[in-house]
């Protein structure tokens, strides 16, 4: 879609330099700041390594879909879109990490780029900055995962926003509106199961446009006819996507996967107590204020209430915003509880009683509900314009040189605080890489590089971070960059004899030092006769010495 309407611009000469306005010019700077920092980004975030940066090297290397024998990629009902757009993106640039986020990052700013559309008068600066500032404070509810990784939360709400400006915009187009829809909604479905839930949003919106829609033409049939090939179009992606599951991996489940089987098996092994202790934890982090989705919650609020204040005291009347204060609220009652129901239904105890990425999941909602603020505040702000003829605006049109300077201390002041949550955000991905430099991933690749040969060795990594190896992050970092499906890790050898020590070793085909193990190297020199320091060891150069018992 967007080369054909690039295309027709060119074609008709509409596209030229001096078009370029203060929204070309932002999102331009925007894009090659972040863009620049996030192309030297490495992979940092657990699930990158669990799954998201795996499956798109997975796709790359064996240039195809995970299949029932596929055993390094553990969470096999996960959808593949926006892993699939990465795949892409690596088969012609080249595969590697900061490439597989700045692909994700192209797929971000398109999104984000979408939102303006829904501005009715482009070169009004300050409802550009609005929007603008909106899109700003995004980046500071997704601190929980950022943009320098894989993970697809701050994806969903933004490709549902582009197709909800996709519809507002062509609303009297019912073809181009249906084709927008269902591209959108569909690779919407395929992104992550929970995704699901944003395509209803979608699609009430569309049905909505569609049945308010008033053209002779139109009839009720064919409105009908329209509403349910859109339906089942926008549907295919997803169902097709279960039934390869279904065919592919049979009875096997995979951790999040939507089954009735999956449900009922991990819901009975929660008792009563355990249930309510889930609802009672979820209900007090919900209400603490020091939650950054509860605060995210608040601003929205306050900023729709804010919004509805002024305008009223600026014309007197009401608006769509108070309309729109309700329908965020709803959406994001209706999240919350199916962050709460999954947490009880698909989530194991240990991680349901923590609430284990709860902050992460939240942050899809909240900046899906900022961005439905900005779509109502540009189009009510606007309304509220002393001139409502664009073509007869300009700088002379204000009803007061008041209202005049209001205006552009307004539009100033908010561009400036945008670009500096923009350059902060800009510095703390800078930071992550900087902090990368003594991270797991970061010993583990300078010792075996980025393996790209799928293999089965067996793999054992020596680190001194129990804590790291209790979550499992270093194994999974491991099974990235060794790209094998059998690598564990140790912390506590302490306690082991000079049999169990030589017996553990004997279990691998290759041993990996991170860092300073002091108890494996003094357990190497006693009983393997090795002076042990960081690298990459086999078992036959560690053995090779010693009398097996």
């Amino acid at each position: 879609m967007a080369v054909y309407f690039v295309i027709e611009k060119w074609r008709r000469n509409s596209i030229v330099l001096k078009k370029l306005n203060i929204i070309t010019l932002s999102f331009l700077a925007y894009s090659l700041l972040l863009g620049i920092t996030l192309l030297q980004s490495k992979l940092l975030h657990y699930d990158n390594f669990s799954h998201w940066g795996l499956i798109v090297k997975y796709l790359f290397t064996q240039q195809s879909l995970p299949n029932v024998h596929s055993d390094i990629i553990g969470f096999s009902s996960y959808p593949v879109g926006t892993s699939l757009w990465c795949y892409y993106f690596v088969n012609f640039i080249g595969f590697n990490e900061g490439v597989m986020i700045f692909a994700q990052f192209c797929l971000i700013i398109s999104c984000l780029y979408a939102m303006v559309a829904v501005i009715k008068d482009k070169n009004n600066v300050l409802t550009f900055a609005i929007i603008f500032l909106i899109i700003s404070l995004f980046n500071y509810f997704n601190t929980a995962i950022r943009m320098n990784n894989l993970l697809v939360d701050f994806v969903l709400p933004l490709v549902t926003l582009a197709a909800i400006s996709g519809i507002f915009v062509y609303k009297n187009n019912m073809y181009v509106l249906a084709t927008i829809t269902v591209i959108l909604t569909g690779f919407l479905g395929i992104i992550k199961n929970n995704g699901i839930f944003f395509v209803i949003i979608v699609l009430l919106y569309f049905l909505i446009t569609v049945l308010i829609y008033k053209e002779q033409y139109w009839t009720v049939f064919k409105k009908f006819r329209l509403i349910i090939t859109t339906i089942l179009l926008s549907m295919a992606p997803y169902i097709s996507w279960l039934l390869h599951i279904k065919y592919t991996f049979g009875h096997q489940i995979s951790k999040h996967e939507v089954s009735v089987a999956a449900y009922r098996d991990i819901y009975e092994s929660k008792t009563s107590e355990i249930v309510s202790h889930i609802i009672q934890k979820f209900w007090h982090h919900i209400l603490s204020l020091s939650t950054l989705p509860t605060q995210g919650v608040i601003l929205i609020n306050l900023l729709f209430i804010v919004t509805i204040i002024s305008l009223y005291m600026i014309k007197h009347k009401e608006n769509r915003l108070v309309s729109g204060l309700l329908i965020t609220n709803v959406i994001i009652i209706l999240y919350y509880i199916g962050i709460l129901l999954m947490f009880i239904f698909s989530m194991p105890n240990k991680e349901a009683l923590s609430l284990a990425g709860f902050d992460r999941y939240a942050s899809s909602v909240v900046i899906f509900g900022l961005g439905i603020y900005a779509f109502f505040a540009v189009r009510a702000i606007d309304q509220a314009f002393y001139e409502q003829r664009i073509n007869m605006r300009s700088f002379r049109t204000f009803k007061s040189f008041q209202n005049k300077y209001s205006y552009e201390y307004a539009s100033i002041l908010l561009l400036f605080i945008s670009t500096l949550l923009i350059l902060s955000e800009n510095n703390g991905i800078k930071y992550n890489l900087y902090d990368h430099q003594t991270s797991i991933p970061q010993k583990i690749k300078q010792i075996s590089g980025n393996n790209m040969t799928l293999n089965h060795k067996k793999y054992l990594i020596i680190s001194a971070d129990q804590e790291q190896i209790d979550n499992y992050f270093t194994q999974y970092v491991g099974k990235y960059y060794l790209y094998s499906d059998h690598v564990d890790a140790k912390e506590d050898i302490s306690q082991l004899s000079r049999s169990e020590f030589i017996g553990l070793i004997s279990k691998y085909d290759d041993v990996l030092v991170i860092d300073e193990h002091y108890t494996f190297k003094a357990m190497s020199r006693k009983y393997l006769n090795k002076n042990i320091e960081k690298g990459m060891y086999t078992k036959k150069f560690l053995l090779n010495s010693v009398a097996v018992n």
